[in-house]
Formats: C-alpha cells, structure tokens, sequence
C-alpha cells in the first residue's frame, strides 16, 4: 500500500473522531440540568427538596434546669486561717519554716531578739524582790499582832499585800510562757498555735518585727479550701448558695470533686464585671493546693416545669424572638416567644410553643425570611 493511501486513510479516522465528539457534545448540552427549589411554592407549601435539609424537633416539658460553667481558682479556706503575731517587738534572728511546710502545733517557727526581754526579766527580778521583803513584813505583822502591837487590820493589810504581789508573778511567768521566753535567754519564740500549712511568710532574718507591723505567718490546715468561681453579671441569676458543682483542675484531669456553694459576694469587680461565688470542698489528701486554676461545673434542677426548645431554633428580629413551627410541609408558621431562661442548648419558655409541637432549628432563618416575604 502506497503512503498516500495511508495518508487518506489515517486522515479520515480522525475526521470520523471529531464528528463523534461533536455529536456527544450536542448530546449533553441538550440534556436538562435538574434544579433544586428552596422557596416556598405557590400553594404556600414547603418544596421536598427544602423539607429534606431541614432539622425539625420537638418541644418538650421538664423541671426548669440551670447549667453553668465558671472559671476559678483554688484558695484557702479563710475561715480556717491563722495569723501568726509577734508577741513583742524585736529583730528576727533566725527563721525555722518555709512557705508550704507543714507544721505541729507549738512547733517553733522563728526566734526574736527583743529589747523588751530585758525589761521584761527586771520586772519579774523586781517583783521577786517585792515578795521577798512583803513576806518578811508580814512575818513581822503577825509576830506584833501576837504581841498586840498590831492591830488585826494591821495583820490583814500586810497578808492582801503578799498576795498582790505573788499574783503579779504568776502573770508576769504566764506571760512569759505565752511569749516562749526560756529562763537565762533574751530571746523568745515565735510557735505555732494551730497544726497544718505555712501559707504565708512575712519575715526574713534581720526583719524588725513588732505587734503592730502586723502577722509574721499565716496557717492554713488546708482540710477544706475555697474555690472561688467567677461569675459573669449576666450568670448572676443562675446562681443559688446551696448548689452542688463539680470541680476539675489542670493538674488531675481524671479527678473529679464535689463541692457546695456556702456563699456569694455581693460585690462586682468592675474590671472583669464579674462575681465571686465562693465553693467550700472538702481536700483531705491535700490534692488541691491554692493558687491552681478549676474549671467548675453547675446543673441544678428547680421545681418548675416550663417547656422547652433548642436554643438553636431561636430566631431575634426587631428586639424579640420568633420560631418557625413545623406541622406538615403546608403548616408551616412564625411564632412570638417568651423566654424564662435560656440555659445552653435548651431554651425555656412562658408562651409560644406548646410541648410535642415541632419546631425548625436549621436553614429555620431561610423559611422564616420566606414566609415573612410571601406575608
């Protein structure tokens, strides 16, 4: 066979090829693209295609719940808190105890040397010294009156002035007891008056103490601590003293605890507009320490019923809100509602929707802006 002859041949097989395409072509640009109706048809009915992507749910009745979640904080318990006070003014010499040590009760916390030891010891010297010559007055009072040189008055007075003076003593030694002033020192210490935790530490050796500079140590036996949950103004309403939350933390994800709210201020922070709610949790390992993060978590139930919708379904237009009622694809409605309290997912309402009534909570502003257009 010639090379021309291929050539034709080889040039009509193409020719052949593009004809078919264009035929395909002409084929598909003929064929209907099916179209979907979102609108509202005429009848005033809602198009099968529309119904298919629509989340319709029902309205249902139960006891009003409230549901929150506050951040917070782990403190002490400050009800539980002692303030550690020098008993005397003084320098520190020597500091025993570190923020976070636990400590026994009458343990020794810090030594003070204390210029008011000397004068304190020369008052007791001085009051021995007085008891001293008042007994041998009185020794004296008694031998006169035997004598009848002393009057019975005599006898009496001289007794009553011995007996000021040995209770002078006994409060200058119960004094010094309560200072921890140890015969032959000219210092004292400071102890511990309750067991538990160091959580506060204001001195240092070299600090010039005295009662009016205020606590030398706070004490916390942390058996129960705080957890301050902040409350944001528009929550304030969904927050009872008395309720049961639980509490997580960053450092035991897998614990839960349980606590109860004992009190709330009354009082906002007028930087984060927020209250604080005040959890008493009981911490008998020691888990939480103050200053960690919580996650707190409220549901609490209340005696009214009230019915309820998602709080998706809600629709606000012109400062109040609507649902659209589903009852079949031609009774389809927009309905004012009340709202009582909306509390998460679930929306409770005084009027507009009766429970087992259907509303739509998805494309549900779609519909809404047709039915108000067709309106």
């Amino acid at each position: 066979m010639s090379n021309i002859s291929l050539f034709y041949k080889f040039t009509g097989i193409i020719i052949l090829l593009f004809t078919l395409k264009a035929c395909g072509d002409a084929d598909q640009s003929e064929t209907a693209i099916p179209t979907v109706t979102t609108g509202i048809q005429d009848d005033g009915c809602l198009p099968e295609a529309m119904i298919g992507r629509l989340v319709i749910e029902e309205a249902m009745t139960g006891p009003l719940k409230r549901s929150l979640n506050l951040p917070g904080n782990i403190e002490v318990n400050k009800d539980r808190v002692y303030r550690v006070m020098p008993t005397a003014g003084g320098i520190i010499t020597d500091v025993h105890v570190r923020t976070g040590d636990r400590v026994n009760r009458g343990q020794v916390l810090a030594t003070v040397q204390s210029p008011d030891i000397a004068a304190f010891k020369r008052d007791i010297r001085a009051a021995k010294a007085e008891k001293n010559m008042a007994e041998q007055n009185l020794n004296l009072a008694r031998s006169m009156f035997e004598s009848g040189v002393y009057s019975r008055r005599d006898l009496l007075k001289a007794e009553s002035d011995l007996e000021k003076i040995i209770s002078e003593i006994d409060r200058l030694r119960e004094e010094q007891k309560v200072l921890g002033i140890e015969e032959g020192q000219t210092a004292y210490t400071i102890r511990a008056p309750q067991s538990g935790f160091i959580v506060e530490r204001n001195i240092n050796p070299g600090t010039a103490m005295n009662p009016d500079n205020g606590h030398a140590f706070k004490i916390s036996d942390l058996r129960d601590v705080w957890v301050i949950a902040n409350v944001s103004e528009t929550d304030i309403g969904n927050i009872r003293i008395g309720d049961t939350v639980s509490i997580q933390t960053l450092a035991f994800q897998d614990k839960t605890f349980e606590g109860i709210i004992v009190r709330m201020s009354n009082t906002i922070d007028p930087n984060r507009r927020t209250m604080e709610a005040i959890v008493e949790l009981p911490n008998p390992d020691f888990f939480l320490k103050p200053g960690m993060f919580a996650n707190i978590d409220l549901n609490a139930s209340e005696n009214e019923i009230y019915t309820s919708i998602p709080s998706r379904a809600l629709i606000f237009d012109n400062n109040e809100y609507f649902v659209v009622v589903y009852e079949d694809p031609c009774n389809v409605e927009i309905r004012k509602v009340e709202i009582k309290r909306r509390n998460g997912e679930r929306t409770y309402l005084t009027s507009g929707v009766e429970a087992g009534e259907s509303v739509i909570s998805n494309r549900h502003i779609l519909v809404y802006n047709q039915l108000i257009a067709n309106q």
